[in-house]
């Protein structure tokens, strides 16, 4: 079986906007950049596959290129779903008959988490990773890569759970906890600040004084 790993990455400008007003716009830039960079790093890492990367921002295209992992332009730009697809469409035609995608903003994914989802199960077709809520998805893997519709967004975990039983296909539901950890509202930001993965993420947020940030948020924090 040939697998290949589709990272879908979000214009950095438009990023993380449900962290406003804990971050300045310029401020969720530097995040966004910083995520992307330690998760493509990461990616790269993985031996024996295929690595593609998904955006229609051009830095995040090249820093694809930077670390090995071939740039796909999203000209489309019509959210998660779409993107995964795009790249899934690419790697089916070139010969994957299998395919993994995690998003660009888990910047604590190790190295073993990642293999874990890339390992091929063949009586398994769908493979989902809950976020830290049990709510989202962040990570999917598919045999074949258009095994499933994909239903990224608020949700999804249910979706894809939904569509994988109306498709008839084989799933589990994966525990990686380095993938659990996604940087989408403040209280995320407080929960990964708690993990302190060695991450360029990290470095920003610590140069940036989150934690004190944080302090305004805590009848939001998890």
């Amino acid at each position: 079986m040939n697998l290949a790993i589709v990272v879908p990455i979000k214009a950095f400008g438009a990023a993380k906007h449900r962290l406003d007003g804990l971050l300045e716009r310029a401020e969720r830039v530097q995040l966004a950049r910083a995520m992307a960079e330690d998760v493509l790093e990461m990616v790269g890492r993985v031996q024996g596959i295929g690595h593609f990367a998904v955006s229609e921002d051009p830095e995040a295209l090249a820093l694809a290129t930077y670390y090995g992992i071939e740039p796909i332009e999203d000209r489309a730009v019509q959210g998660q779903s779409a993107a995964v697809r795009q790249g899934f469409d690419v790697a089916w035609d070139r010969g994957f008959s299998a395919a993994v995608t995690i998003p660009g903003d888990v910047p604590g994914v190790t190295l073993d988490d990642l293999q874990a989802l890339c390992t091929y199960r063949p009586e398994v077709e769908v493979g989902i990773v809950p976020d830290r809520d049990g709510l989202g998805t962040n990570g999917l893997r598919l045999i074949p890569p258009h095994a499933i519709a994909l239903r990224f967004g608020e949700d999804s975990l249910r979706l894809h759970q939904d569509e994988a039983e109306r498709s008839g296909r084989s799933m589990v539901v994966l525990a990686l906890p380095s993938l659990a950890v996604d940087l989408d509202r403040p209280e995320d930001v407080a929960a990964y600040l708690r993990w302190a993965p060695a991450t360029r993420a990290l470095q920003v947020l610590s140069d940036l004084k989150i934690s004190d940030r944080l302090l305004a948020f805590p009848q939001r924090r998890a």
